[in-house]
C-alpha cells in the first residue's frame, strides 16, 4: 500500500514539473520572438548592430546614397552637336550622307520645315549619336549652339551718292476698260532704278508687285492688265477683268511703301 502511494506521488510530481516547465517555456517565447538574437548587457554597439543585421537577413540592405558633385563643379555635359556651314552646291541630302545621319534628323535639330531650302553660309546643327535637340517653344526661333566658325557677313546694298535719283512717271493708261488692250505706261526720267518690290495699285484694292526689272534713264515699261509672258518692256498682271476706268487713280509706290507718283485716268 505504501508502494502504490509512492508511485502515485512520483507521477503527480512529474506532471506538475512538466506543466511548470511548459509554462516557463511559453512565457519565454512570448517575450522573445523567434529569430531575434538575445543581446546581453555590455555588448558593444557595433556587435549589437551586426547581430540585428544578421537576424534581418539579406533583404535588409542599406539605402543607396546620392553623391552630389563638389561646389563649383557640374556634371559632365551630353554629346555636343557638330556645326556645318553650308557651301555652294550643298543640299540637305548630301550633308546628311556625309555625316551618316538622316535628312529628317537634321531638319528636326534645326527646326526646318522644307528640305529643299538651304542657303549658302547657313549654319546647320548635325545631331551626333545621343544628341537631343532642345525643345522648341511655339513661335520661338530654333536654338543653334554657338560655333567657332564665323558666318560670312551678308552684303549690304548701298546707293551711289553720285547716281541721279529715280524719277518715274505714269504717262498713259491705254484702252481703259478693255481687258485685252488695257495697260499702264511707266517712264523713268531719272537715274537707273530696280523696280523689284515697287507696287502699282488703285484705290479699290487691286495691287501689283513689280519683279526685278531695271529701268535706265529714259527707259519705259508697260504693265498689261491681262495675262501674258513678261519681257523687258512688257509686264502682265494676270487679271480676269479690266481694272482702270475714267476718274480712277493709279498709285505708284517704291519698295519702302512711299508713294512715288499718282495718275488719274482721264
Amino acid at each position: 500500500m505504501n508502494f502504490r502511494r509512492l508511485v502515485l506521488y512520483l507521477i503527480l510530481n512529474a506532471l506538475v514539473s512538466a506543466s511548470a516547465t511548459y509554462a516557463v517555456l511559453w512565457y519565454w517565447d512570448q517575450q522573445h520572438p523567434a529569430g531575434l538574437p538575445v543581446v546581453t548587457l555590455g555588448t558593444p554597439a557595433a556587435a549589437t548592430q551586426q547581430a540585428l543585421d544578421t537576424a534581418a537577413g539579406p533583404a535588409a540592405t542599406a539605402a543607396p546614397t546620392l553623391t552630389l558633385p563638389p561646389a563649383g563643379e557640374t556634371a559632365a555635359a551630353g554629346p555636343t552637336p557638330t556645326i556645318y556651314v553650308a557651301k555652294a552646291g550643298d543640299t540637305l541630302g548630301s550633308v546628311a550622307e556625309a555625316y551618316g545621319v538622316t535628312v529628317d534628323a537634321i531638319m528636326q535639330a534645326n527646326g526646318l520645315s522644307d528640305a529643299n531650302l538651304l542657303s549658302v553660309g547657313q549654319s546647320l546643327v548635325i545631331p551626333v549619336a545621343g544628341y537631343v535637340p532642345p525643345t522648341a517653344t511655339p513661335g520661338a526661333e530654333p536654338v543653334v549652339p554657338a560655333t567657332s566658325a564665323a558666318e560670312p557677313p551678308r552684303p549690304t546694298v548701298t546707293s551711289d551718292p553720285n547716281q541721279p535719283a529715280a524719277s518715274l512717271s505714269i504717262t498713259e493708261v491705254h484702252s481703259a476698260g478693255v481687258l485685252a488692250e488695257e495697260s499702264v505706261l511707266i517712264r523713268n526720267d531719272g537715274g537707273e532704278v530696280d523696280l523689284a518690290g515697287w507696287t502699282l495699285r488703285d484705290e479699290t484694292g487691286h495691287l501689283y508687285v513689280f519683279p526685278a526689272l531695271k529701268l535706265g534713264v529714259g527707259g519705259m515699261v508697260s504693265l498689261h492688265t491681262a495675262a501674258g509672258s513678261d519681257t523687258a518692256q512688257d509686264l502682265f498682271w494676270g487679271q480676269t477683268g479690266p481694272v482702270w476706268a475714267s476718274g480712277r487713280s493709279v498709285l505708284l509706290s517704291d519698295a519702302a511703301g512711299n508713294l512715288h507718283t499718282r495718275f488719274t485716268v482721264p
